[in-house]
């Protein structure tokens, strides 16, 4: 579906994919440089378009920016909305799972939205990842205040607040961290990798890594 920003004007040549090359054009080139210093014209050159097609489809390069953006976390925001409505605490691992489909396939996006948000304030970017975040962080709490504290799972002495912020932090620092500092932990994205990285977090998450006081004393 369009966003807001996707114009309505005559169709300009060019092939029928064009749309979905200029996506994969701008998650290449904002994903390696920051937003002001690529132009429309790169973007078009990239996606071996011509650049009023961006004005077509988007209406402008932030139109293409938010597109790229929005498109890209669409699987992971409707996963969180149906975790949302079924409360499924066994979802975790979809949620996770779901994540890493999304963002492994395209390794810059999470280092992007993690340069762009430490830029400075107000700037079209950052507004557009903001927005789209906020819903992130709201279907997150939901799912969390609905799939374990109302439902008895977390234990009680937990800040279910800082449980969220253990939860991101287990699933986003390996997509974000430097490939040098990951490939240090034998780790460089592969599915099967990934794919264990989601059962060892559930293990973490529902177990912890330390022994109990009560075993050392045992």
């Amino acid at each position: 579906m369009a966003t807001l920003s996707e114009r309505v004007a005559g169709r300009p040549k060019g092939d029928s994919d064009a749309r979905s090359r200029l996506i994969r054009a701008a998650l290449q080139l904002f994903g390696s440089r920051s937003f002001a210093t690529v132009s429309t014209r790169e973007l078009a050159r990239q996606a071996e378009v011509d650049a009023a097609m961006i004005r077509y489809y988007f209406g402008s390069k932030t139109g293409l920016f938010e597109s790229m953006v929005r498109e890209t976390l669409a699987p992971v925001l409707a996963n969180l909305r149906d975790m949302s409505a079924s409360a499924a605490p066994s979802d975790l691992a979809s949620l996770m799972q779901t994540y890493y489909q999304a963002m492994a396939p395209n390794p810059a996006l999470p280092r992007l939205i993690v340069r762009v948000l430490q830029e400075p304030e107000h700037s079209e970017p950052q507004r557009i990842l903001l927005n789209v975040f906020a819903d992130v962080m709201e279907l997150s709490r939901q799912w969390l205040a609905r799939a374990l504290i109302n439902s008895g799972s977390l234990r009680d002495e937990v800040n279910p607040e800082l449980a969220r912020l253990s939860l991101v932090s287990l699933m986003v620092f390996p997509l974000i961290a430097p490939p040098v500092l990951m490939q240090q932990f034998g780790f460089s994205g592969q599915p099967n990798e990934l794919a264990q990285l989601v059962a060892h977090n559930i293990s973490v998450l529902q177990h912890g890594l330390l022994k109990s006081s009560d075993s050392e004393d045992a």
